[in-house]
């Protein structure tokens, strides 16, 4: 499930939506200290007033929101044949003509029994059909060409805190008298979930049941606990782990230190990959196609890639391209030491390199088309001498320093 899917479908999640039609919500109240059940309620959402509607309705887009790899990930089920697996339960959810609330029920087990939150907890449960319709070119300007629309039904869920409000003074408009608010006034937080699911996964209109896409409330951070035990899925890295992994590799084959313009060559030739790609791909590389790049890239080294793969990613391992190499629309590249903070778009690393002057001081030279300017100043010149200057490749930003951060 790409980006784009799931912005549709979250726009979806709103009153009066012609693409989606909600049946019913089940909520569950699960108490902190012994895990009891203190309320089950199942509601047709159809019936539900306009004000919780969309209260709901905000609560179930928050599963779908965020960075993917960073708070939503698409997992997959443990291939292992668990007895009564959150799968299986799942699936005969999704396809029987019962209640969503048979099955949810198996679902909350799995979650009190594996309790990993610091207060009450309410559970909401929804199962939908969405309509996603899919347009054919036209041929000829004046043709016209109906949409053909596809039916897919879904179940979301999302795990909500409980909060306990502060002591304070409130006025009763029924009793129009003062009073302090009771310990028993609580609400339930579904502006900010802490875990959440869909089921199943699809792209381009297919349903993928051996898929879910998981949400965490935390960005990098999965709640394991929940994945393996509640959802029973791998575990998936984040983008911010799979970029640690291939800067691990990098380094056991080149060594610590690089040139500047051999690593844009390495980032260049990577992203090639992800602008070939189509929108809706999620290009990837294995070990094979890493080891050409380098090689290519005139990294020697290579011999040592397959050892270093193999006892970092542990076997035959694909990393998502967008997750390993900076953004090439922005200043994603940030050059820095403990003085100095410097921000450049990727395409200009090899107009980067660390000098030493003719007085032994270690330098960081960049020649520039224009102006420099800092907090609105232009920046004075110095050292006007050409000849005494260091020569430096041009970069093709005159703003490459505009944020420079001296301590």
């Amino acid at each position: 499930m790409n980006k784009k899917e799931l912005v549709d479908l979250r726009k979806e999640f709103k009153l009066n939506s012609y693409m989606m039609s909600i049946k019913e919500v089940y909520s569950i109240y699960l108490k902190k200290d012994n895990n009891e059940i203190i309320k089950k309620e199942l509601s047709y959402f159809d019936m539900l007033e306009v004000e919780i509607k969309e209260l709901y309705l905000n609560n179930f887009k928050k599963v779908l929101t965020g960075t993917i790899d960073t708070k939503i990930f698409e997992l997959n089920f443990n291939s292992e044949n668990l007895e009564e697996s959150t799968q299986d339960v799942l699936y005969k959810a999704l396809t029987s003509e019962e209640r969503v609330a048979e099955y949810a029920d198996k679902i909350v087990e799995k979650i009190s029994e594996n309790y990993t939150y610091d207060t009450d907890i309410v559970i909401n449960f929804v199962k939908a059909e969405y309509y996603k319709g899919s347009k054919k070119r036209r041929e000829e300007i004046d043709e016209s060409v109906e949409d053909s629309v596809q039916a897919i039904q879904f179940i979301l869920c999302s795990i909500n805190k409980v909060d306990i409000p502060k002591r304070v003074l409130k006025f009763d408009y029924e009793e129009r008298t003062f009073k302090s608010n009771s310990a028993l006034d609580t609400t339930i937080n579904l502006n900010s979930p802490l875990d959440g699911f869909m089921f199943p996964s699809f792209s381009d209109g297919n349903m993928d049941v051996n898929k879910v896409i998981y949400y965490s409330s935390k960005s990098k951070q999965l709640n394991l606990k929940f994945v393996e035990e509640v959802l029973n899925c791998t575990i998936k890295h984040t983008a911010i782990e799979e970029k640690e992994r291939f800067n691990a590799i990098l380094n056991d084959v080149i060594g610590d230190k690089i040139k500047a313009d051999a690593m844009q060559e390495i980032y260049e030739k990577i992203n090639e990959k992800l602008e070939d790609s189509m929108d809706e791909e999620e290009p990837t590389m294995n070990m094979k196609e890493i080891k050409r790049v380098l090689e290519d890239s005139g990294i020697d080294n290579t011999e040592v890639l397959e050892s270093s793969f193999e006892e970092i990613c542990g076997g035959d391992y694909e990393f998502k391209v967008k997750n390993i190499i900076p953004d090439f629309r922005s200043k994603s590249i940030k050059i820095e030491n403990e003085e100095t903070s410097i921000s450049i778009n990727p395409r200009d690393l090899s107009s980067v390199k660390q000098v030493v002057d003719k007085n032994g001081t270690r330098c960081l030279v960049i020649e520039l088309s224009g102006d420099v300017e800092i907090n609105g100043f232009k920046l004075e010149m110095e050292g006007e001498d050409s000849s005494k200057l260091i020569p430096f490749a041009k970069t093709q930003d005159p703003e490459v320093v505009n944020n420079i951060q001296r301590a």
